[in-house]
């Protein structure tokens, strides 16, 4: 049998694009709905059913296959689109991305704002195609979980995308030219961001932060009836960690804020030299509290869960706006 020729590995490219309707599938192309992800990788898992026969001899147990999916994983970029918040060019590129993972966007053209924040019900359905390896894998019918969404000094405004859903077959096919954007986002340094807490809604105290990051928590669930199968997500857990320098205890103390079970908010704002800004921003309680060294310093890393008010999704949200004066 003649053997196909040797090929780099690192070869691989993303086409993803939403649904118009949940109940029909859309074909992603490499020219139109191309998605720029850093070390992508992909893989299948599916049902075991076993079937534990009793024999007279030890051996392994024959199963059958039951419901399969496949997944794709990686990291992506997070930036402003040119006009946030306007009728049109005000969606994030990394939009199709968000969506699937329990978020909607709110747009406020007064204040030039677009702002993702998260939903629980009538969440977007993505269908998505990934090369690499010699293969396609054509997944439908998928939803998203977002980890380490993170702003940080020194990096880039990224986090990691985990894309489930249902696949027939895995099939030979070459590697398309994929469009994506070429946007490089901007670097979080000193002079380029802010970051605010506030707590139980008092005044807001700027801090010198080093990171803020946030793991949306979703759990996907493949779900499957007689006549329908979907990918939902059943429940959502997101945390958070910021790392900052110590403040002084009398302008924030945060064992004070942990023991009387106070609610904290933290914005982490990053402004490019066009005005335009990207925010990370969480609500949530601290949980744990460790004291660390940050470049040396004195630091501390706060983590705990997001929690929601009783109005709901605002436990966490990802803000682009422009900050030019009107």
């Amino acid at each position: 049998m003649a053997q196909p020729n040797l090929e780099s590995f690192k070869r691989r490219g993303l086409a993803l694009a939403l649904r118009a309707s949940a109940s029909v599938p859309i074909v992603p192309t490499a020219s139109a709905d191309g998605v720029l992800l850093f070390n992508g990788s992909s893989g299948t898992e599916f049902d075991k059913i076993e079937r534990p026969v009793d024999r007279s001899f030890l051996t392994g147990q024959p199963f059958a296959v039951g419901a399969k999916r496949a997944f794709i994983e990686g990291e992506f970029e997070l930036f402003p689109p040119t006009k946030p918040g306007a009728a049109a060019d005000s969606d994030a590129v990394c939009a199709p991305l968000l969506l699937p993972a329990g978020m909607t966007a709110v747009k406020d053209a007064v204040a030039k704002t677009t702002r993702y924040n998260p939903i629980s019900a009538n969440i977007p359905i993505s269908d998505a195609k990934f090369w690499h390896a010699g293969t396609v894998k054509q997944i439908g019918a998928a939803r998203h979980n977002l980890t380490n969404l993170a702003l940080a000094v020194g990096e880039r405004f990224k986090g990691n995308i985990r894309i489930q859903g249902d696949y027939d077959t895995i099939a030979e096919d070459n590697l398309p030219n994929i469009t994506t954007t070429a946007v490089v986002p901007t670097v979080a340094r000193a002079d380029n961001t802010r970051t605010t807490i506030t707590v139980d809604g008092g005044a807001g105290l700027v801090v010198w932060a080093k990171s803020l990051s946030v793991d949306v928590g979703n759990t996907i669930t493949s779900k499957e009836y007689t006549s329908h199968k979907e990918s939902g997500i059943s429940d959502r857990a997101p945390t958070w960690t910021l790392r900052l320098a110590k403040t002084a205890l009398a302008d924030f103390n945060p064992w004070a804020v942990r023991d009387s079970a106070g609610v904290l908010e933290v914005g982490l704002r990053l402004t490019e030299k066009s005005k335009l800004y990207s925010e990370l921003g969480i609500r949530g309680q601290i949980e744990n509290i460790n004291e660390v060294e940050i470049d040396g310093d004195y630091g501390w890393e706060l983590t705990g869960p997001c929690v929601a008010s009783d109005a709901g999704g605002d436990e966490l949200y990802i803000e682009f706006g422009d900050s030019t004066p009107p």
